[in-house]
């Protein structure tokens, strides 16, 4: 616009003209076609105010119609992405349990290449749904930071190096997977619960600045005084989650440090980028001189419109995480279980050829003792390294599934440690107690057998 306002005023150009000028070097689709229409507008003497009217109703439909359809393919993605999970899961479990049936010639290439076909699978999923989700930002990234996300940050900066160190001197000193798993998910549990509460406050705040926007624009233009002073006059309580800022702002003001200043702080202490943008367009508008009730009312529409928005796409989220997390521990289960029973039976069947070995000696299979010729019963190598190789899985399973639920929920990169830490405490859980539950069944049917 000061391009525009440029051209005109000092080459000579009209303002239809200097908008299709401009429009000419924009990079950005949109406000190339909006400078576009704003020049047809100007050339056919239509009237400005009924113009960025119509433009933004227009504007308003579009992201609201586009909002909603990411929304609607999220929701058949978020299904697609569990199917795809439960098949893949399938594949990794047939790949087990030949493992124990068949002859499979190189137990090492074979779980290499299921390895690649799961970790694909699943990255492809967590992609699908990135690049299907809304996209938005919901905290801001201003200098001037909220007390939760600054606390979230000063954490981050101990917890990462030493999940990193931690983790990598549990694994050469041979700690049970287990324990490893555990210790992740407690270390990510501080950063993740201070980053929800920061989530939540700026969902709730979110909905609150429409109302706060509002007001103030209704009072200054009915006073007709200054924002200063129709701040003064404003309920606080009518404010809910804002009720704190706006006094803490007020008290600013009263004591005249500089207004601009005092808006900063008000902004960035909220922490979300939605109040960042709407009271930014609010504070340019009143100080170009519009009317303070119509851009109150304007500003406050817009906002509450994207806070709606946003609900409807947390109903989908919600169910998706609901979903996500039992079906983590379900397929991380069932690889343990299956791996536990595969183990336990060739150990046990070992111990039977063991002890039948010298009539296992001299008799073909079809004379072997019952069950022992229709088994490959691998070595100890063997059986040690598909151990390590279920708890790979299982670790590629959880940072897989992390993403798809950060990406599917949307919000702050704090609450990704939310998500890890539940969903790694869940894998722990799963390599303590399949096993220990696995052995107990097999030693009873065993038991029952002899």
């Amino acid at each position: 616009m000061k391009k525009i306002h440029q051209l005109a005023s000092n080459y000579g150009y009209n303002y239809a003209r200097a908008s299709k000028l401009i429009a000419e070097e924009a990079h950005h689709p949109a406000l190339r076609d909006f400078l576009i229409r704003l020049s047809n507008a100007l050339g056919l003497g239509e009237e400005e105010e009924k113009f960025f009217r119509g433009e933004t109703e227009r504007m308003v439909e579009v992201y609201t119609n586009k909002y909603l359809s990411d929304v609607e393919t999220l929701k058949k993605w978020t299904d697609g992405y569990a199917a795809l999970l439960v098949s893949v899961i399938l594949v990794i479990s047939v790949f087990l349990i030949s493992t124990m049936l068949f002859n499979m010639g190189d137990t090492f290439t074979m779980s290499v290449l299921a390895g690649v076909l799961f970790s694909f699978v699943c990255f492809f999923g967590v992609y699908v749904l990135y690049r299907s989700a809304p996209y938005e930002v919901t905290g801001h990234s201003l200098e001037i930071k909220s007390k939760e996300q600054e606390l979230a940050r000063k954490i981050c900066m101990i917890i990462l190096p030493t999940t990193l160190i931690t983790s990598l001197i549990l694994v050469v000193i041979g700690v049970a997977h287990w324990v490893i798993f555990l210790v992740v998910a407690a270390l990510f549990a501080p950063v993740g619960v201070v980053g929800m509460i920061n989530e939540k406050k700026i969902e709730q705040k979110d909905y609150d600045i429409s109302t706060f926007l509002k007001s103030l624009g209704t009072t200054a233009g009915t006073v007709g005084a200054t924002l200063a002073v129709a701040l003064e006059h404003l309920d606080k309580k009518s404010l809910a989650s804002l009720e704190n800022n706006a006094l803490t702002l007020q008290k600013r003001l009263i004591n005249g440090i500089n207004p601009k200043v005092c808006w900063r702080y008000f902004i960035g202490e909220t922490g979300s980028e939605l109040i960042n943008k709407f009271t930014t367009v609010f504070l340019d508008a009143v100080s170009l001189g519009g009317n303070q009730t119509k851009i109150g009312k304007i500003v406050a529409k817009s906002s509450l419109g994207i806070a709606i928005l946003r609900t409807k796409r947390k109903l989908v989220s919600t169910g998706f995480m609901n979903l996500v997390i039992p079906l983590h521990g379900a397929m991380c289960g069932v690889l343990m279980f299956i791996y536990r029973i595969m183990f336990t039976f060739s150990n046990s069947v070992a111990e039977m050829m063991a002890e039948h070995s010298t009539e296992v000696g001299g008799a073909s299979t079809g004379s072997m003792p019952m069950g022992m010729g229709f088994f490959n019963i691998g070595n100890v190598g063997d059986l040690d390294y598909l151990g390590n190789y279920v708890t790979i899985i299982i670790l590629v399973l959880t940072v897989a599934n992390v993403f798809a639920t950060k990406f599917a929920t949307g919000g702050s990169n704090y609450t990704l440690f939310f998500y890890a830490s539940i969903l790694f405490a869940v894998s722990a859980v799963v390599l303590f107690a399949i096993p220990i539950m696995a052995d107990s069944i097999f030693g009873m049917q065993m038991g029952a057998g002899g």
